[in-house]
């Protein structure tokens, strides 16, 4: 099913944390692929997943119960 797929990844020592609109996972697989991404989590794709830097960039449709922090040292 195409759907909103997010995702955690890496490239050497940088971190991405993304939304690819309108894909299935094999879609998503071939974009990070592409990108050429040494590693890449799928996140969960429903309502609790939401990017939020300084304020929401997407989502959430909820509360969230959980999260991944990335805070500078």
């Amino acid at each position: 099913n195409k759907g909103t797929r997010t995702f955690i990844a890496n490239k050497g020592s940088m971190v991405y944390i993304g939304i690819i609109y309108n894909a299935s996972a094999q879609d998503a697989a071939v974009v990070l692929t592409t990108l050429q991404m040494d590693n890449a989590l799928g996140l969960d794709q429903g309502g609790s997943t939401a990017l939020w830097h300084g304020g929401y960039k997407a989502g959430p449709g909820r509360n969230i119960p959980n999260a991944i922090l990335f805070i500078r040292k």
